[in-house]
C-alpha cells in the first residue's frame, strides 16, 4: 500500500491503481476519481473505491476535529451531478478498527451522498454487543440530509467535531459552510478505536465520478477542543485557478459529414466568467467557437463540418485559443488552466464528403378487387328490390377504397345496409357502405321493358400521396321490369286470357293479387285477347244472378281453372 503524509498525518492509498484514481492538482488538493469496476485489491466487484485511509487509529473517547473543503465535479448534463449508486456513496468516514472488533463494520459516522444530496449518518451499538451488520445490534441515525442538490464545481467548507464513544460522552457536530447542521450527543461507535478515511467509496454504478479535497486538517485530543467554536475563514489558502475536469462531444461517435454540427463541452472545477469569443482548435483544421456558459462551470463550443475540413478518424481538441482579448477566469479574475481541454474522441470521425439525401420512398397504392355476383339482374317496378351482389377487397389496409357506379336511371335507387339511399347517374360509395350490402329499388311505372347498364369501378387512394389505382370497370345490366315470355303460337289461349284478365281486374277489385303488371299486356296477342273477351262476355251473359265486380274478380283469380273449362265445354249462342 502506498503511503504519504498530509499535515504530518500518514495516509495509505486504497484504489484501483490507475493513472486517474488519485491525482494531486496542486499542493493542497487531492482529486479522487472512480469508474465502474475500480476497486482496491481486497474489494470485490460490488464496490468502486478510491480513498486514502489514516494509518493511525484514534482511541475511543478522544476529541476529534476535522476541517477541509470538499467539491464534486460535474458528470451529468448541463453541469449536473449524477449518482445512481443504489447502496451507498461515502465521501468521508470515521472508520472502525475492525481488527479489534473482529468483524467487518459500517462507519460510526460518515458524510455521504444520496443521489445528489449531502447526508450525515451515525451508528452505534451498546457496550459489549456485536457490531457486525448481520447481528442486528447496530443503531443507525440519519442526522441531516441537505434539502438542496449539491452544487458542482463549488467547494464546501466542512467542519466536524466528534468523540467516538458508546459508554458516555459521545457527540458529533457538523457545520457546512459555517452553518451547523448536526448537533448530536449520545452513544457513537462500537467501543473501538477509529481512523479517518476520505475519497469515494460507493456501491458500483455506471457513471464516472470525481471529488476534490483541499486543506485537510485533522486534530485530536486537546488540540481538537481548543479549536471550538472558532470557524475558520474560507478560503484559508491562496486562490487556485479553475481547471478543466471534463471534456465531452455530442455526438460522441459516428461519422459527421459536411453540414453536420458537433457540440463540444468543457466542465471546469468552478464557475468561470468568459469574455470575448474563445475557440477550440481541432485536428481537422477547423475550430469550435464558444457559444455559451459564462457564469457556470460548463462551457459550450460548436463547430460545423465544412468541405475544407481534413478527414480524420478521431476528432480531437488540440488546444484553446484566447485570441482578440478573450479570457476565461474565476470570480477573482484568476485565469483558468485550460490544459485539460486537450482530448481525442475515439470513434468520432470527420468526413468532408457531403451525404447525398436519400430519395424518399413513394408510398404505393394497390389496385382493389371488385367482385360482382351476377352481371345480369332484373327487378320488378313499383318498389321491387334486388341485391346488387357486389364486394370490395384490397391487400393494402392503408388504402382508402371506394366504388363508383355510373348509369343508374332516375327511376332506380341504391340503398346501403345502414339505410342511406343514393340517386343519380354518378354515385360513389365507401368500402364500408359496400360491405354493408347494396340494394337496388325500382320505381318504374311504365309499360316498357327498360334495360339499364350500370358501370362499376373500384378505386383505391393512398392517404399520403393521393395516388389512385382503379380496377377494370365491370357492368351490370338491370332489366326493369322482368320481361314476360311470349309465343307466336295460338294454342295457349288461356295464357293470353289470364294476362288480359289480370290487366282488367286492377280496376275492379283492389284486393285481388296482381302478379303481373300492365306492362305484361302484349299487343302482339291482341287477336287472342279479343277472342278471350268474347268468351268472357258469353260466359257472364249465361250466368245466373247478379254480376258484379266480385264475381269477375273471382273468375279472374281462378285464371284458366274450372270455370273457364266448364264454360268452354258446352255450346253457346
Amino acid at each position: 500500500m502506498t503511503r504519504f503524509s498530509i499535515g504530518g498525518d500518514v495516509y495509505g492509498v486504497q484504489d484501483a491503481s490507475t493513472s486517474y484514481s488519485l491525482t494531486n492538482p496542486d499542493s493542497q488538493t487531492l482529486r479522487f476519481e472512480v469508474q465502474q469496476g475500480d476497486h482496491a485489491w481486497y474489494d470485490d466487484s460490488s464496490v468502486d473505491r478510491s480513498e486514502v485511509s489514516g494509518a493511525t487509529n484514534i482511541p475511543g473517547s478522544t476529541p476529534i476535529a476535522l476541517n477541509y473543503q470538499f467539491m464534486v465535479e460535474p458528470n451529468g448534463p448541463n453541469g449536473s451531478f449524477v449518482n445512481t449508486a443504489s447502496g451507498w456513496f461515502i465521501v468521508g468516514q470515521m472508520h472502525n478498527d475492525d481488527n479489534a472488533s473482529g468483524v467487518g463494520t459500517s462507519p460510526p459516522f460518515a458524510i455521504q451522498l444520496v443521489g445528489d444530496h449531502l447526508q450525515v449518518v451515525a451508528r452505534y451499538v451498546q457496550p459489549g454487543q456485536d457490531p457486525s451488520n448481520g447481528a442486528g445490534n447496530v443503531q443507525m441515525l440519519t442526522l441531516w440530509t441537505d434539502p438542496n442538490p449539491i452544487q458542482t464545481g463549488v467547494y464546501n467548507n466542512i467542519q466536524i467535531q466528534a468523540d467516538v464513544s458508546n459508554t458516555g460522552g459521545g457527540y458529533l457536530k457538523v457545520s457546512i459552510n459555517g452553518t451547523q447542521v448536526v448537533n448530536y450527543s449520545g452513544p457513537l461507535g462500537y467501543g473501538q478505536a477509529t481512523n479517518w478515511e476520505y475519497g469515494v467509496y460507493r456501491s458500483t454504478a455506471p457513471e464516472t465520478v470525481a471529488v476534490d479535497y483541499r486543506n485537510m486538517i485533522l486534530l485530536t485530543g486537546a488540540a481538537a477542543t481548543s479549536t471550538q467554536p472558532t470557524t475558520p475563514t474560507q478560503p484559508t489558502t491562496p486562490n487556485v485557478a479553475p481547471t478543466v475536469t471534463q471534456v465531452s462531444a455530442s455526438p460522441g461517435t459516428g461519422t459527421e459529414h459536411v453540414g453536420d454540427v458537433v457540440t463540444l463541452t468543457l466542465g471546469l472545477s468552478e464557475a468561470v466568467t468568459v469574455n470575448g469569443t474563445p475557440t477550440l482548435s481541432l485536428n481537422d483544421g477547423a475550430s469550435a467557437t464558444y457559444v455559451g456558459g459564462s457564469g457556470t462551470n460548463t462551457l459550450t463550443f460548436r463547430t460545423t463540418v465544412a468541405s475544407t475540413d481534413t478527414n480524420t478518424s478521431a476528432l480531437a481538441i488540440t488546444g484553446v485559443s484566447l485570441a482578440n482579448g478573450a479570457s476565461i477566469t474565476d470570480s477573482g479574475g484568476l485565469a483558468a488552466n485550460l490544459s485539460g481541454a486537450v482530448k481525442t474522441f475515439s470513434g468520432l470521425q470527420i468526413s468532408n464528403t457531403p451525404i447525398m439525401p436519400t430519395q424518399p420512398t413513394t408510398p404505393t397504392v394497390t389496385q382493389p378487387v371488385l367482385s360482382v355476383a351476377d352481371s345480369s339482374l332484373w327487378v320488378a317496378g313499383r318498389g321491387g328490390q334486388v341485391d346488387l351482389g357486389t364486394t370490395l377487397s384490397t391487400t393494402d389496409s392503408n388504402d382508402k377504397v371506394s366504388l363508383n357506379i355510373k348509369g343508374l336511371p332516375k327511376y332506380e335507387t341504391i340503398t346501403t345496409g345502414d339505410g342511406t339511399t343514393f340517386r343519380g347517374g354518378d354515385i360513389t360509395l365507401s368500402s364500408a357502405q359496400v360491405a354493408s350490402g347494396l340494394t337496388l329499388t325500382s320505381y318504374y311505372k311504365g309499360n316498357a321493358h327498360p334495360v339499364a347498364t350500370l358501370t362499376l369501378t373500384a378505386s383505391a387512394t393512398d392517404p399520403v400521396t393521393g395516388a389512385v389505382a382503379s380496377a377494370t370497370p365491370q357492368t351490370i345490366t338491370v332489366t326493369d321490369p322482368r320481361p314476360s315470355a311470349t309465343s307466336g303460337s295460338t294454342t295457349n289461349q288461356d295464357h293470353g286470357l289470364h294476362h288480359h284478365l289480370q290487366w282488367g281486374s286492377s280496376t275492379l277489385a283492389a284486393t285481388v293479387p296482381q302478379t303481373t303488371s300492365l306492362a305484361n299486356y302484349d299487343t302482339a296477342t291482341g287477336s287472342q285477347a279479343s277472342h278471350s273477351f268474347a268468351l268472357l262476355n258469353q260466359y257472364l251473359a249465361g250466368s245466373s244472378g247478379r254480376v258484379d265486380g266480385g264475381q269477375i274478380a273471382a273468375a279472374i283469380s281462378n285464371g284458366a281453372a274450372w270455370m273457364q273449362n266448364a264454360f268452354l265445354t258446352k255450346p253457346h249462342h
